[in-house]
């Protein structure tokens, strides 16, 4: 019998491959992880829980109206509140900010708007589209804001308004600045009144994300503050600086306080320096000392009541005078 030789190939190890296909698994869960988790964190942001309005009792309220305007090509319905001076035909649009409705400080607001009857105004609330009852869910940061801003202006001025002082707050504040650029009805704008507004979206997306991101910084917050702006459609287009020139020569009152997040030096108190430098008509700047961001209401009421009433008599006899000439 003839016997032949067996030859035995070394087997090669697969365990390399095997680790190697294991780790690009993980990281493709991981990844999808963290896309998913921070769609969902944006999703929140960009989707705040309404805060509805109370039944209010007519002996902590001026007497007011309720009033309902429809804005954007899909008619999405605005409600809000009117309270009317009479006689008068010159009226505050106050404008809330993100994640509050049509009263801006709760209960606490009606000191202001009586405040704001006793001196000659009326006065008109409203639930943004996405916040109290109004229609709609979505937060924009002042895209669609200040077209309900713009719609609000409309209503007043079929309600024969003559004369219209814009108030906003946060990002009402940077809405009724980015509308006065946009209404055809500017020459009814005597003044605009705002507070905390933010100079740059970006900064402001930054503060949101911030203060709502419960998180790791990293790696969420770069891809939870993509999708917030994919989300809400926002871009450099709703940047404040850039309209500057844009809102002089319209009397403007900058409220800010005394935080350190977001800078006052980077937002509010730069639209004042900016406007001052370049619009002949006088800005008026006043820091309220508050150690918290929109806080400045809450923190010292009767100073900041007056600041705005006597901002808002000054804005009329301005407007008389020019008449005039």
């Amino acid at each position: 019998m003839r016997l032949f030789p067996v030859a035995y190939a070394e087997r090669k190890s697969v365990l390399p491959k095997n680790i190697f296909l294991a780790v690009i698994y993980i990281i493709v869960l991981l990844l999808a992880a963290v896309a998913v988790v921070s769609f969902l964190s944006a999703w929140s942001i960009t989707h705040p829980k309404k805060v509805t309005t109370p039944q209010i009792s007519s002996n902590i309220a001026p007497d007011y109206n309720n009033i309902r305007f429809t804005v954007g090509e899909s008619k999405e319905k605005i409600n809000g509140w009117f309270f009317p001076c009479s006689g008068s035909r010159k009226t505050v649009l106050m404008a809330h900010s993100y994640g509050k409705n049509r009263l801006q400080f709760g209960e606490q607001t009606f000191p202001l708007i009586a405040s704001l009857n006793r001196e000659g105004f009326n006065v008109l609330t409203f639930d943004q589209r996405g916040s109290g009852n109004s229609s709609g869910s979505v937060a924009t940061f002042g895209k669609n804001e200040t077209a309900d801003v713009l719609s609000a202006i409309k209503y007043l001025k079929q309600q024969s308004t003559d004369q219209i002082i814009l108030m906003g707050f946060s990002t009402g504040a940077s809405s009724c600045l980015s509308a006065l650029t946009q209404t055809p009805y500017r020459d009814s704008i005597i003044g605009v009144i705002v507070d905390s507004p933010y100079s740059n979206i970006d900064d402001y997306i930054d503060y949101i994300v911030d203060s709502s991101l419960w998180l790791p910084n990293i790696p969420f917050k770069p891809v939870v503050k993509f999708a917030v702006k994919k989300i809400s459609k926002v871009d450099s287009s709703l940047d404040i600086i850039s309209k500057v020139p844009s809102i002089i020569p319209t009397p403007v009152l900058l409220i800010d306080g005394a935080q350190n997040i977001p800078s006052t030096s980077d937002n509010t108190k730069l639209i004042y320096e900016v406007y001052k430098r370049k619009s002949p008509v006088q800005a008026h700047y006043w820091n309220s000392g508050a150690p918290s961001y929109g806080e400045s209401y809450l923190s010292v009421q009767d100073k900041y009541i007056d600041q705005i009433v006597d901002f808002s008599q000054e804005c009329v006899k301005d407007a008389e005078k020019a008449v005039q000439k």
